[in-house]
């Protein structure tokens, strides 16, 4: 590290003076808390967990101790008393201050991969939703598919108590035919029997005339 001229060291010097009358590193004044929870200790809808509370009216609080007017050089030649620090502690406070700095960095960094963690959390929330949304939709086309098939089959039920239907028509149709022309036949037989009756009774009648007759002749005839 290069070495620091006479002017150098007399303001490096009284940074030190300025520095060593200071805390090394500065305190962020607490913010109040905010007990006004509800009774139900619930949280308040205004706060959210997690997140710093930060405001400009906290600023001023998180700033170091810096006055420019300690820094004012009226004549370059005599720059009087200035804030400086001695080489030992410059060296000292650089090494903090580097430190902190990567430190912080090392927090940023903590902090971008925590936030590409809650990034791929959400786009995993997301993928699950979306991969619900397909079982949802999938168990649908099933049950759709499954109602076609019970259509499928009660048709094929419907054939068949149509085809019985019909061949039960069909055979009760030639059953009625058969049916009346055995009672046309029937008829015709009765008709036939009728026929037969009457003339056996013709018949019948003739001869009994006939043996009247004869027994009429028989009771004429004089006896010897």
């Amino acid at each position: 590290m290069p070495r620091l001229n006479s002017a150098s060291k007399t303001a490096a010097q009284k940074v030190a003076d300025k520095l060593s009358k200071t805390p090394e590193s500065t305190t962020i004044n607490p913010l109040p808390v905010n007990n006004s929870h509800p009774i139900d200790g619930t949280i308040a809808p205004t706060e959210i967990p997690g997140l710093l509370n930060f405001s400009p009216t906290n600023l001023a609080g998180m700033m170091p101790n810096f006055n420019p007017d300690n820094y004012q050089i009226t004549d370059p030649l005599n720059p009087g008393q200035l804030p400086h620090t001695t080489q030992e502690q410059y060296d000292k406070a650089i090494t903090i201050y580097e430190g902190a700095q990567r430190s912080l960095r090392l927090t940023s960094a903590a902090f971008d991969t925590t936030k590409e963690r809650f990034t791929a959390i959400g786009k995993h929330a997301q993928m699950v939703g979306q991969g619900i949304k397909t079982a949802v939709e999938t168990e649908k086309v099933k049950g759709t598919y499954l109602t076609y098939l019970a259509q499928v089959e009660s048709n094929k039920q419907g054939e068949i108590a149509l085809n019985l239907a019909t061949t039960k028509t069909q055979n009760d149709n030639q059953i009625s035919q058969h049916t009346r022309v055995e009672m046309s036949e029937k008829l015709r037989q009765a008709e036939i029997n009728a026929e037969i009756a009457k003339a056996k009774t013709a018949e019948a009648l003739g001869k009994l005339n006939e043996f009247k007759k004869q027994l009429g002749q028989y009771a004429l005839t004089p006896t010897a």
